[in-house]
């Protein structure tokens, strides 16, 4: 029996302790890095003889594919006066390479609640409007795996050529997906912080966090009822505070990272892969909350998602694949282009 197994296997009283948690995120840490590559050999096995880094013509439309994406998430965020802006390493890599970092292969987008709520009703509406519902899936669990959307594809619905699940759906925030090739965009939701709860939080966090989670995905709590009723417990309210932070929805991990409204808002613009989209008016506060003081250094080593991969299971061969990806980013180029609700 593998460690995750067994550990899931552990009553909950052990199991949501908060220093047994935080022994199994290390461990999680510790298996993770193992299995990286130092960021030099990976960075000399794309540098050209100039030392230049070189992409395949493939990974490159992958790239701009997950652009185009990104440019209609901010069309319909402006449209509709929301507050996103780019997140976790979507900004570390804004902020350091002007674009991607050169292992990373997904995009992250922030936003905070009141926007996050309506950004999961109009998304879909403007989906369909815009003739992407037969390309793109929303998901949005709800209980288990079942997704919150009954009226359009989900986000965890793309197959590989053989008809299988091309990845196993277990997150509970908003994600945005082209499916074939698939490319997806993950939108996190941030909560304002009650200003007398900041301290406790620290310890309340990472517990409640994991069990809702894992009580979602094994279908004792539904989204909708109990949400509202963990984030209260973490001590996180609808009303406006000083401070904010990451929530009970997202990627479970240990260390809640806290970020100061105005440090952060009025947002402003920063350049990513050639365009401009929403980042924190103070850039070194959020940067140094996420990845510590010397965000601008590399990591000795590195683990990326291997998304192109994933990808190449989708098609008999590179050459469907360059097709499939040249035809998508025609497509959502033209609605960018047509969209005129701006």
């Amino acid at each position: 029996m593998g460690l995750e197994n067994y550990y899931l296997k552990l009553p909950d009283f052990i199991k949501f302790n908060p220093k047994i948690l935080k022994l199994s995120f290390d461990m999680t840490d510790r298996i993770a890095n193992s299995t990286g590559v130092s960021t030099g050999e990976f960075l000399s096995s794309l540098s050209d003889d100039d030392g230049n880094l070189k992409f395949t013509d493939t990974h490159i439309k992958f790239r701009l594919l997950y652009v185009e994406l990104l440019i209609f998430i901010d069309k319909v965020c402006r449209k509709y006066e929301l507050d996103y802006w780019l997140g976790f390493g979507t900004l570390l890599g804004a902020a350091r390479h002007g674009g991607f970092i050169p292992w990373d292969d997904d995009i992250d987008l922030v936003i905070l609640r009141k926007d996050y709520n309506k950004l999961i009703e109009v998304l879909p509406e403007e989906i369909r409007k815009h003739g992407l519902d037969d390309a793109c899936g929303l998901v949005l669990l709800k209980e288990g795996r079942k997704n919150y959307y009954t009226d359009i594809q989900s986000a965890y619905g793309a197959k590989d050529k053989d008809g299988n699940d091309l990845v196993d759906g277990k997150y509970n925030f908003l994600q945005f997906a082209w499916l074939k090739p698939y490319v997806k965009i993950d939108i996190f939701p941030f909560d304002f912080i009650e200003d007398d709860k900041v301290d406790e939080i620290y310890d309340k966090f990472a517990p409640l966090q994991y069990k809702f989670h894992n009580d979602l995905l094994n279908g004792k709590i539904s989204y909708m009822d109990e949400i509202n009723n963990f984030r209260r417990k973490a001590g996180f309210t609808d009303s406006k505070t000083r401070q904010f932070s990451d929530t009970i929805e997202g990627v479970p991990h240990w260390k809640i990272r806290i970020f100061d409204y105005d440090k952060t808002f009025p947002l402003t613009k920063i350049e990513f892969e050639g365009q401009m989209f929403n980042c924190p008016k103070d850039l070194n506060h959020h940067l140094t909350v996420m990845f510590g003081p010397n965000y601008m250094d590399y990591p000795k080593m590195i683990y990326n998602h291997d998304t192109l991969k994933l990808i190449e299971k989708q098609f008999g061969s590179g050459q469907d694949m360059d097709k499939a990806f040249d035809d998508a980013l025609e497509f959502v180029k033209n609605v960018n282009e047509n969209l005129s609700n701006l």
